[in-house]
């Protein structure tokens, strides 16, 4: 007979509708600092166990784990205020990314401008599942044991890679062609600090050389973001997600503001739950970027109650640390 009464039946009991009602206009209902606490409360409670399983491997075993993977030949990177900018071109499969890359930009880049009203019409990821397993090296790159060294000391956990907000691989061109509204900066074109997961880690990795003419991602360090979040209240109740550039620049000074204007396959590793951004503004000249997020296993958002999860592609023979990236129930 099927368990019906399960703490794990108890807990996804209608969380569907709840779970879109309460992400609805960036969790507007409660306030975001409120839902974020009310999620993570839960997600604990529904992967306590998976939880327990990687904070026990990263504590004792990540050593282990990293070795099984591949030898990090790199120096170890660190992100020192919630950020690091990466340009020696030496990161495991980082050749192989851009070289595939070039292919999926000559095959996809400028094939039409979105319909009007289209979702972030200046913002086209062009990834496909399908790219998954017909560019191995992007699974490569993300898996890698230097990257996910890094991710795993600043999350103080074996992270996953988002199934839903955001995807955890974005292959991304931003342009000022398709913009509908090109009179005003909206959406990710102005300041905010993610909620997803607190904390996580975005690896971004450049395609192209990027300069100002291509609306490069900029952001704040983290200890000035500190400071612009409490005077602006950030995540409280009634206060928007987003904010202008006139009220992030009247609480910290515009100077400390990092543009990623670097060249072709500069990596930025960045605590995006931490550190406020923006991208995509004025990209007169089109920008290509790689973007991955990692998160750590119990989220602060409600988002994979109710969106389908991207699911990602294991192998028998895939390391541990792999499977455990790949899938977030996994249990060696």
């Amino acid at each position: 007979m099927t368990q019906t009464n399960s703490p794990q039946h108890l807990l996804d009991h209608d969380i569907t509708e709840s779970a879109k009602l309460l992400h609805e206009g960036h969790m507007h209902r409660l306030g975001i600092a409120n839902t974020m606490q009310l999620a993570h409360s839960y997600n604990k409670l529904k992967f306590q166990k998976q939880d327990a399983y990687r904070i026990d491997q990263y504590q004792h075993h990540l050593d282990a784990l990293l070795a099984e993977n591949g030898a990090i030949t790199t120096p170890t990177i660190h992100l020192n205020d919630g950020w690091h900018i990466d340009t020696s071109m030496s990161l495991p499969f980082l050749d192989e990314v851009l070289e595939d890359s070039e292919k999926i930009i000559s095959e996809r880049a400028g094939k039409g401008k979105p319909a009007i009203g289209t979702y972030r019409s200046y913002f086209q990821d062009m990834w496909t599942p399908e790219d998954l397993v017909r560019y191995p090296s992007f699974l490569n790159f993300v898996t890698s044991s230097t990257i996910l060294s890094t991710v795993s000391h600043y999350i103080k956990s074996i992270p996953v890679l988002s199934s839903t907000l955001p995807s955890g691989i974005r292959f991304v061109e931003s342009s000022a062609e398709y913009d509908d509204q090109p009179e005003k900066f909206k959406d990710s074109q102005l300041f905010h600090v993610d909620y997803y997961s607190l904390p996580n880690v975005y690896v971004l990795v450049l395609l192209r050389d990027t300069t100002i003419e291509n609306g490069p991602w900029s952001f704040l360090p983290k200890s000035v973001t500190v400071k612009a979040v409490e005077a602006l209240n950030n995540w409280q109740y009634g206060v928007p997600y987003r904010f202008s550039d006139e009220q992030v620049y009247s609480v910290v000074d515009k100077s400390n503001l990092i543009e990623l204007c670097y060249p072709r396959g500069t990596v930025l590793f960045i605590e995006s739950s931490g550190c406020m951004h923006y991208g995509s503004r004025n990209a007169v000249k089109p920008r290509y970027k790689l973007m991955i997020g990692y998160s750590g296993l119990c989220r602060t958002d409600f988002s994979e109650g109710f969106m389908r999860q991207k699911v990602y592609p294991v192998r028998p023979e895939d390391s541990k640390l792999r499977k455990m990236l790949l899938d977030k129930n996994f249990i060696g």
